[in-house]
């Protein structure tokens, strides 16, 4: 029997501070709640920029909630946080379409969520300045 694919909605990244310039290294949004299954492998995250950046991106995924770094502050979470990161998934791969990107990755990161829930935050590795119309959303496809 294959694997059944479940796929977050797009959703925005929340947090994200509208004409502020961020820094590589920078958390870009707050810490957010995914429901997922139990158990699964990320087979794809899927980045919607809508504000045609194509700046690289970090996904950190924790299974335990993490107090998170504020928005647009360097990025650094506890020895505690870290020992709970379950991986982190980098967003390189950018295909233009116009007035927008999409970044795609494909990690195959396999994971186990007791609660059912993982915990995200992005970090930018690049100089974003998002405009309010066009905060970027995000989806996952596990398997």
């Amino acid at each position: 029997m294959p694997n059944e694919v479940f796929v977050t909605p797009p959703r925005g990244i929340p947090g994200i501070g509208t004409a502020a310039a961020y820094a590589s290294g920078d958390a870009f949004g707050v810490v957010f709640a995914l429901e997922v299954p139990l158990e699964g492998t990320i087979a794809n995250v899927i980045f919607y920029d809508l504000d045609d950046e194509g700046l690289d991106k970090d996904i950190f995924l924790f299974s335990v909630a993490p107090v998170g770094t504020a928005d647009n502050s360097v990025f650094a979470p506890t020895d505690n946080e870290v020992l709970t990161c379950v991986g982190v998934i980098s967003i390189a791969d950018w295909k233009n379409a116009g007035s927008n990107q999409v970044g795609m990755a494909t990690p195959a990161l396999s994971y186990y969520a007791p609660s059912g829930k993982l915990w995200g935050q992005f970090v930018t590795r690049g100089a974003d300045n998002i405009a309010a119309a066009n905060i970027p959303q995000f989806s996952l496809v596990i398997i």
